[in-house]
């Protein structure tokens, strides 16, 4: 997988689903969200796009995360 050191925009879905993936390693939850989108919105393969959108399923999961044991003393 490339680093994305610098602003380049991906080119093709794959390369949009790598920077997505790059970004939720790195924590930068809403970048991969974004870069998930354009990877789900502008592939042509199903496989690509079932990933892509479980992706950003489990980026929901991860924003929406509450531990309610911790709420409740």
């Amino acid at each position: 997988m490339k680093e994305y050191v610098n602003e380049n925009t991906p080119g093709s879905p794959s390369e949009w689903y790598d920077l997505g993936v790059f970004y939720r390693r790195n924590a930068r939850f809403g970048e991969a969200m974004n870069a998930f989108r354009m990877a789900a919105e502008t592939t042509d393969d199903p496989s690509l796009k079932a990933k892509a959108l479980a992706s950003i399923d489990l980026l929901k999961e991860i924003n929406g995360f509450v531990n309610v044991d911790l709420m409740n003393p």
